[in-house]
């Protein structure tokens, strides 16, 4: 058709946004007013930081809702992307742009960032990939680095990479994410201090403190658990240990990063088969290190009303695991076994690292650590086990990815 507008301009405010704050909101806005695209994304990092897993940072999914929350009622231009939130493991701008205009040809995309991080572009992940692919908006950031080495810092993407480079104009705000985490920790962040919703959302949620020094209550509010799952806890925590306790809720915490990084699995059937995964190892009953799994799963059913056939069986595989896992198995699986609150652990951090980018080299992580621990400690190994292991490593030896 004559005249069919089939161009599209768009500008991509990336970033952690852990949490967002005014800043990001204005690059968006100066993006906006400068080349006035058709919309402005805020796409948050789907890296996930390590620093998640003792509560220090914000989960993806808490990440997403304080953006969306400071999103509303700001300029309709704006949108956010979840683009990179949807990939487990690390993510990267330059594959991130790669793909956007593989998919999208027609759009022009904008890459909006601060002073600071155009000085450091040159160190990233295919730098030449990001200039090459986006038109860079700069806006300078003068408490981070100074004007000069700015333009010094452009005219260098632009002789090496041949970068758009265009500036935008930028009133700085000397606030960072790195403050707003401090000020919640200390205490001295205020609701006004951030976007409308964020300061309720994160405090609502306990975000930004340390998990081992929430109580059982306030993780399950930082889980966001149900009315349901609340009065769980209170018959959990009237039958079970309190360090079987607390590590219910760490497995709770853990399972729900993990379904956050791959998105294959609910959240909610994550928490719900973390916090109850133990519900069958009894402080009345003394050794059942390999009977509290099923029993949990028959307890669950029966004494919780648990009906989802998922949640039973990813309980009552959590102990030894078993080939051909569904993911939610193995993701309470390896929970189990990497949760926050675990003691001192041969290799516990590597095998964390491992379970952010690939479940089933996790599974054969968790499985052989275990083996050795039981052997050396002459308990019982349960033949199921072994075959876990030997099913996930020949499974990994066919994709020509374990050695």
């Amino acid at each position: 058709m004559t005249g069919e507008k089939t161009e599209k301009h768009i500008a991509v405010v990336g970033g952690t946004f852990d949490p967002i704050h005014f800043a990001h909101l204005q690059l968006g806005r100066a993006a906006l007013e400068t080349i006035h695209p058709d919309e402005v994304w805020f796409m948050p990092s789907g890296s996930n930081n390590y620093r998640s897993i003792m509560g220090l940072r914000a989960e993806k999914y808490h990440r997403e809702a304080m953006v969306r929350l400071a999103l509303a009622g700001e300029d309709p231009h704006f949108r956010l992307s979840d683009w990179e939130c949807r990939e487990p493991g690390s993510t990267y701008t330059s594959r991130t742009f790669a793909e956007l205009n593989a998919i999208y040809p027609e759009v022009t995309w904008y890459y909006v960032v601060g002073a600071d991080t155009l000085s450091s572009l040159k160190y990233w992940e295919e730098p030449e990939l990001i200039c090459n692919s986006t038109v860079l908006l700069a806006a300078g950031r003068d408490e981070q680095v100074s004007a000069a080495d700015t333009r010094m810092a452009a005219e260098t993407l632009r002789s090496k990479y041949g970068a758009d480079i265009r500036f935008i104009p930028w009133n700085d705000r000397p606030i960072s994410s790195t403050k707003v985490r401090q000020g919640f920790a200390e205490g001295t962040i205020r609701e006004e201090d951030l976007p409308h919703g964020v300061y309720d959302y994160a405090a609502k949620h306990h975000l930004y403190l340390p998990l081992d020094t929430l109580s059982g209550e306030e993780m399950l509010e930082r889980a966001g658990a149900t009315a349901e799952e609340f009065e769980y806890y209170q018959k959990l925590k009237a039958e079970l240990k309190p360090r079987r306790l607390r590590h219910s809720l760490g497995v709770m915490h853990m399972a729900m990063l993990l379904a956050d990084a791959y998105r294959t699995v609910p959240l909610a059937k994550a928490r719900l088969a973390g916090l109850l995964h133990d519900c069958g190892r009894l402080a009345s009953l003394p050794n059942n290190a390999l009977g509290h799994a099923p029993a949990g799963a028959q307890k669950a059913r029966r004494e919780y009303g648990v009906t989802d056939e998922e949640v039973l069986s990813a309980i009552r595989w959590h102990t030894t695991g078993r080939p051909g896992m569904t993911d939610l198995e193995k993701i309470i699986y390896v929970a189990d076994y990497i949760e926050p609150f675990r003691g001192p652990m041969v290799h516990l951090d590597k095998a964390r690292r491992i379970a952010y980018t690939d479940l089933d080299r996790a599974v054969i992580f968790a499985a052989q650590n275990t083996v050795k621990y039981l052997e050396s400690r002459g308990e019982e190994i349960d033949p199921i086990t072994l075959d876990c292991e030997a099913y996930y490593r020949s499974l990994l030896s066919q994709k020509g990815g374990y050695r």
